[in-house]
């Protein structure tokens, strides 16, 4: 796993972007992500789509590559963890808490997430119906553009990406993070979804990312 960092200030904290589309926050030990989508290739599969089952392996590898590298504390996932309802692929996630432990799982509920309490408590989630707030920061499923100026808050639910022109004359679309002076929405964390990279309010910083590098877009998308 290549790793590739930006580090930026939100409310005062010290947050750390990073190319596998996930955010580590030092001072509170939480690794932050969004829309994993678990399951989604076996509910297609299911549905006559073939889908390798790769996908979701890859996506939960590439998460233990994280959290063995920055060891935090805790993992926060700003929605749509699960895709439909529990199948063989969600049941991957029963290893990996397994091999944590010791690690805190939030899971602030998405459009997607169907868990009962049963499967909660099953995988030791700690679940979150609306909001989880750490430190004045709100994570939320769903982002605002009517944000209230005192508030900050961390959403994901819209895949965002941005297209791009390379030479020569090939258009390139990837994945990004966006960022205001009151709201981030992260990248999906899975591979396995669609990206929009249709243009928002030229107040969104974007940071790009591609399999080996993070960087930043400076005039909009």
């Amino acid at each position: 796993m290549k790793l590739s960092e930006q580090t930026i200030t939100f409310n005062k904290q010290q947050l750390t972007l990073n190319n596998q589309r996930s955010i580590f926050w030092q001072a509170e030990k939480a690794l932050i992500l969004s829309d994993l989508h678990l399951g989604k290739a076996a509910h297609f599969r299911k549905n006559g789509i073939a889908i390798p089952t790769d996908t979701a392996i890859a996506d939960l590898k590439r998460l233990e590559g994280l959290v063995d590298h920055y060891k935090p504390d805790q993992v926060i996932v700003v929605g749509d963890l699960v895709h439909a309802s529990i199948n063989s692929e969600v049941l991957l996630l029963e290893e990996f808490r397994k091999r944590y432990t010791g690690l805190k799982l939030h899971l602030v509920k998405g459009n997607h997430d169907r868990l009962s309490k049963n499967i909660t408590e099953q995988f030791a989630i700690q679940h979150h119906d609306e909001v989880f707030a750490l430190q004045q920061i709100q994570f939320k499923h769903h982002p605002s553009d009517a944000i209230d100026p005192s508030s900050f808050r961390i959403s994901g639910h819209l895949h965002p990406g941005v297209s791009m022109v390379i030479p020569p004359k090939r258009q390139l679309r990837l994945p990004c993070f966006l960022v205001s002076e009151h709201q981030i929405i992260l990248p999906a964390f899975s591979k396995f979804t669609g990206i929009d990279s249709r243009e928002l309010s030229i107040k969104y910083k974007c940071y790009a990312i591609s399999e080996d590098l993070i960087f930043p877009i400076q005039k909009g998308r």
